[in-house]
């Protein structure tokens, strides 16, 4: 995975992009995507509902990468004139954790489709601090139609 350099949407303007909200909104930057991925990128904020002690929990790594896989869908929706259609992860399957994420840590994560079925997904996601690979892992994505708006 390439590091990211530009940011093209932060803050806020993410909502229009993502059904997530704030106390368990996890993602505060987008940086795009490229033949390989697409990427988007969290700073854990100390004491929030994933962030105990200093560190940013495995939950909120995961859940982070569930909502980065929203907004790749969102943000490619919205592109081809489409709405947001809502997904749910099915399955976390071989995820793996090497190193802890400190609050005031920048994480980035990038999300790739392996496999694309009628109705789901299948993803690999990679989450990396300061460039160093922290945690990896597989998500199946669930699509039900209908369900949007």
């Amino acid at each position: 995975m390439k590091k990211p350099e530009n940011v093209l949407i932060s803050g806020s303007s993410l909502y229009k992009y993502i059904p997530h909200r704030p106390p368990v909104f996890l993602i505060d930057s987008y940086y795009g995507r490229d033949g390989e991925a697409s990427y988007s990128g969290y700073t854990p904020v100390a004491d929030s509902f994933f962030c105990r002690g200093g560190l940013f929990l495995e939950e909120g790594i995961i859940e982070h990468s569930a909502q980065s896989v929203a907004l790749a869908a969102g943000v490619e929706a919205m592109e081809q004139g489409g709405e947001i259609v809502p997904g749910f992860v099915g399955s976390v399957n071989e995820y793996h954790f090497y190193t802890p994420v400190h609050a005031g840590d920048k994480i980035i994560t990038g999300i790739k489709e392996i496999h694309k079925f009628t109705g789901f997904s299948v993803l690999r996601v990679k989450t990396y601090c300061y460039s160093r690979l922290i945690a990896e892992g597989e998500l199946k994505v669930i699509i039900i139609k209908g369900l949007a708006g």
